[in-house]
């Protein structure tokens, strides 16, 4: 199968989009206009949606809804967030508060959607995610700065987002234990070492060998960035991957000996699927 065929088949259509991007739109109408409590700048997608790396059929949303003032706790604002959530949405609906954020599903003409509510406050560089007063803050702030550092990134390469896709496919298929946000900072890091004017399958192959070099040592650091002031922790498993919006925060640390080995295996079998043209392999496991 060719490649651009492959790519057309796991475009969300604009039904799937428009279903999603109504979901974050209500609910921005809802908790800036729902209760006199609550002071909310804004509602943003996050995530696939957010970064337009999502999957067809991939029914999840995660929102971040930004809080006006740096010093407002909201770990306090949970109970009026669901009760103004209450007033508009259907009763049956069950919300469950967590550390970072709070979930609960919604039925839509297109399936169940999955949503996480993140809060999160205006925050633009690592100098003001420190010296907020709210430690967790960041963790929906990030969302922000990802924004920021992922537009360079796609005016370097405006089929970034294509490759991301083509991963997470791969990824899925072959259950490949790294987020999505890992397999957008890998190939941001690829497409910033690959010359312009190269074939599409080139730019992918140059992902593969990117993970697969990840694998072996390379560090995954943030690109067309301020790294002045980068600071790479010690990792056991010898990997980095670091957060642009955290600088300090190594996010590959969890990987496991037994899944750098499938990690590696894949990469280096995709590789060689790629110069060879077969490009079946992203959504069929390998026997």
């Amino acid at each position: 199968m060719e490649l651009e065929s492959i790519l057309r088949s796991i475009y969300p259509d604009k039904n799937q989009i428009g279903c999603l991007s109504g979901v974050v739109s209500d609910l921005g109408h809802i908790l800036q206009n729902g209760s006199k409590l609550l002071k909310i700048k804004k509602v943003i997608p996050a995530g696939s949606l957010g970064r337009n790396t999502i999957l067809k059929g991939h029914l999840e949303v995660d929102c971040v809804y930004i809080l006006e003032h740096n010093d407002y706790s909201f770990s306090h604002n949970y109970e009026e967030v669901i009760n103004t959530l209450r007033k508009k949405l259907p009763k049956k609906v069950q919300y469950q508060p967590k550390k970072h954020s709070i979930h609960f599903n919604l039925e839509r003409p297109i399936g169940i959607i999955s949503v996480d509510l993140l809060p999160a406050f205006e925050i633009n560089s690592e100098k003001q995610m420190r010296e907020v007063r709210n430690k967790n803050a960041h963790y929906g702030s990030t969302t922000l700065i990802q924004d920021k550092y992922f537009a360079n990134v796609k005016k370097k390469y405006p089929r970034f987002t294509d490759l991301v896709r083509l991963l997470k496919l791969w990824r899925n298929s072959h259950h490949i234990p790294l987020t999505s946000y890992m397999l957008e900072l890998i190939v941001a890091n690829s497409v910033k070492d690959t010359s312009q004017g190269e074939e599409f399958s080139f730019y992918l192959e140059v992902c593969f060998s990117t993970i697969q070099s990840f694998i072996d040592g390379r560090k995954i650091k943030p690109v067309f960035w301020d790294n002045s002031k980068l600071e790479i922790n010690y990792s056991k498993n010898n990997l980095w991957i670091l957060d642009p919006s955290y600088l300090s925060e190594n996010i590959a640390e969890k990987i496991t000996e037994k899944d750098k080995g499938l990690i590696k295996s894949e990469a280096s079998k995709g590789i060689t699927n790629i110069q060879n043209e077969k490009f079946d392999f992203l959504m069929n496991k390998s026997t």
